[in-house]
């Protein structure tokens, strides 16, 4: 797993191990990012279910502002730290080891907003995407004209409107779906 465009381009990424985790393939992170890339640079990224870090980390590297990553799991939070020193990031970023729901609240009430929003629930916990989605449609976190994108498994659909949110696009690449919503 590299970094694959941006100030970090080429640094290999570590996996954490033993979490059963599904790194993001380049060709899913590639087409992550064309579709945000007018977005990207300035801006302020929210890597929900962080894994490795390799979606924020190439935020970072493209340009973002700040990224917050949000994980609970410790030997994942060593792995985000790893990789973030390997690419030499000092600054723009802020880790929170917490359970995602928790972390969510949390953000809101401190007023923080985001113009990108991913996450990438594990794929076993099939009742997560739904509660966590909703969670985010009665919160602030998204500005106006920010984007959320979420990973699935193929297999498992989402709603076109979840609260305040609608679905604009969905792409299928492999074993996972990329669904994206804004405001509705």
């Amino acid at each position: 797993m590299r970094v694959i465009a941006g100030k970090a381009k080429g640094h290999l990424l570590i996996a954490p191990k033993g979490l059963g985790t599904r790194p993001i393939t380049a060709v899913i992170k590639e087409a992550l990012f064309n579709i945000l890339q007018t977005k990207i640079v300035g801006s302020r990224f929210l890597d929900l279910f962080s894994g490795s870090g390799s979606i924020g980390i190439e935020a970072i590297s493209r340009g973002a502002k700040n990224v917050v990553f949000v994980e609970k799991e410790q030997t994942a939070i060593n792995a985000i730290k790893k990789n973030l020193a390997a690419c030499k990031f000092q600054n723009g970023y802020k880790i929170y080891q917490d359970d995602v729901f928790r972390q969510i609240k949390r953000l809101n009430k401190n007023g923080y907003t985001f113009d990108i929003i991913y996450l990438d629930p594990p794929f076993t916990v099939d009742k997560i995407f739904l509660p966590v989605m909703e969670i985010l449609s009665d919160t602030k976190l998204l500005e106006k004209d920010g984007i959320i994108a979420i990973r699935t498994r193929k297999e498992k659909s989402m709603p076109n409107i979840i609260g305040s949110l609608q679905r604009f696009k969905l792409k299928k690449y492999g074993i996972s779906n990329l669904h994206f919503y804004s405001h509705i």
